[in-house]
């Protein structure tokens, strides 16, 4: 199949795209999409091949296009309702406006609105423009200086949302849409472990018992979609995303030990082949997504598929999402007993590690594919875990050095005693990786937060040094202050406060 080129010439994010744009006096047309979105692949196929938007964004804008996985911290700022988000941002990088997806009519209309008000307050819009080198504004969730201290009430907190959030007919929290909450669900088996309750246990059975069984998972070719639409647990939205797989083979191993239930390491087993046969790269690592093709998902039979185009598979490695997945197959490893899980975890941890690496600056974003974003704390909190996981069944001292060497990392280069850490290091980042824009302004993911904590406390354990410890509790009192405004998502605290605990009892 011969594939047209692309009508508009897409730059990537960076300084010097927005030199350019300063210096052209254009605003930034900035297209995020991802792989996976099947709305993002029509408005690339449909919208931005129409003359009538091809001659605007070429004439009167700076179009950059990202990939919402390839670039997290950039995602996180800007991303304006979902996916594709449509966003117009000034050459200083501020937000002027922008909405999600557009069909070439309207996108048209659009697009003479914002270059007819760029150009009629173009002096307004300049005066607006923050030092380039300045602090900005904070926009992340960072506690205040004074931090609390930690919260011992939280497990008790997180039990009330729990049960007042549960979906008793049909599993799951609240109504619709339903997805996976992958931490509350993994904070409510530690508290069936300490409490015995029984309704919390059933909070975690019915649930995967109703994901296991309902419109989430593919009985076809297998493999967990990424949400569904409607409470009973159906209309998915049939994209398959790695990283939601690699919480749910946790969440079922986990409760297989825990609750002594067959059927969910048959589950775990069945998710573990088709990981195996559509996201293992043989080279070692995962591939990051398969994209929504609806069509082919209402086949019902492998028969009836082969007939059709397999919907594509981005192959790009993801040093994160490979990370959570690697931690899987080593939870895998002790569940199942199946010694080729951690072999091929310790391959893919091996591989996105000496590709990305760098003395000083820590691993790269992604294994495969070009830039490769640095400096983001995801990638350092994901793969240090993955590599503890490691240890604890290898011994090698590799997997334990490496998590400190990462975890220094990110507290010489994004420790902020305003709030825990940023997402993204503060300073020796240039290029494509420039702090532009809103990439400025400091931003302390919750979740990353918390998962760093638990991180931090299990090297103090594992490496036998108490100022890991300290750390991991200071890197959690900032988030003490903020974490019930999170909801169910909240649940990461309390996993953090667990594994504290259970290091301070070590």
């Amino acid at each position: 199949m011969t594939i047209e080129p692309d009508p508009i010439l897409w730059l990537e994010w960076g300084a010097d795209t927005f030199a350019r744009a300063a210096a052209e006096q254009k605003p930034v047309l900035l297209a995020i999409g991802a792989a996976w979105c099947r709305w993002t692949e029509e408005m690339d196929r449909v919208s931005y091949r129409d003359p009538g938007v091809v001659r605007l964004v070429t004439e009167c804008f700076i179009p950059v296009r990202i990939d919402a996985d390839r670039r997290p911290d950039v995602s996180e700022r800007y991303t304006l309702g979902g996916w594709p988000t449509t966003a117009f941002l000034s050459p200083a990088g501020e937000i002027l406006g922008g909405g999600t997806y557009l069909d070439p009519g309207p996108l048209v209309v659009v697009l003479e609105q914002v270059a007819t008000a760029f150009a009629a307050r173009r002096v307004e819009i300049d005066a607006r423009i923050p030092d380039p080198v300045g602090a900005g504004r904070d926009t992340g969730t960072g506690a205040d200086p004074e931090s609390p201290g930690l919260d011992e009430d939280a497990g008790r907190w997180l039990d009330e949302q729990l049960l007042a959030r549960f979906d008793q007919t049909w599993g799951g929290f609240g109504s619709e849409p339903k997805r996976v909450h992958a931490d509350a669900l993994a904070a409510a088996l530690l508290r069936c472990r300490d409490t015995a309750n029984p309704d919390l246990t059933r909070v975690v059975t019915h649930t995967l018992d109703a994901i296991a069984e309902r419109g989430l998972w593919d009985p076809v070719e297998g493999g967990f979609f990424r949400y569904c639409e409607r409470r009973d647990w159906s209309g998915p939205h049939v994209e398959k995303v790695l990283t939601v797989n690699a919480r749910l083979l946790e969440l079922y191993l986990s409760a297989s030990q825990l609750l002594d239930r067959k059927d969910y390491a048959e589950q775990a087993a069945a998710i573990i082949r088709f990981i195996h046969g559509t996201f293992a790269d043989p080279d070692g690592g995962f591939f990051a997504s398969q994209r929504a093709d609806p069509a082919y998902v209402a086949l019902s039979s492998l028969e009836a598929r082969r007939g059709r185009e397999v919907p594509p598979i981005d192959r790009t490695v993801y040093t994160d999402a490979t990370a959570v997945m690697a931690s899987a197959y080593v939870l895998g490893t002790s569940v199942l007993g199946d010694r080729s899980l951690i072999e091929f975890a310790a391959k893919s941890v091996d591989r996105v590690v000496m590709e990305t690496y760098e003395r000083g600056g820590g691993v790269g974003h992604n294994a495969t594919g070009a830039p490769v974003p640095r400096g983001l704390l995801t990638d350092q909190v994901t793969i240090s875990a993955a590599m503890l996981d490691l240890y604890d069944l290898t011994g090698q001292d590799a997997y334990l050095d490496m998590p400190r060497e990462l975890m220094g990392y990110c507290d010489h280069s994004m420790w902020d005693e305003a709030g825990g850490f940023t997402d993204r290091a503060r300073a020796n980042l240039t290029g494509h990786d420039a702090p532009v824009g809103l990439l400025r302004e400091p931003h302390r993911p919750f979740g990353l937060n918390c998962r760093a904590a638990i991180v931090l406390a299990r090297l103090a354990v594992l490496a036998d040094e108490p100022r890991y410890q300290d750390l991991a509790v200071r890197t959690l009192a900032c988030q003490t202050s903020v974490y019930r405004e999170h909801g169910l998502d909240g649940a990461a605290y309390v996993l953090a406060l667990d594994q504290i605990q259970s290091a301070g009892r070590a």
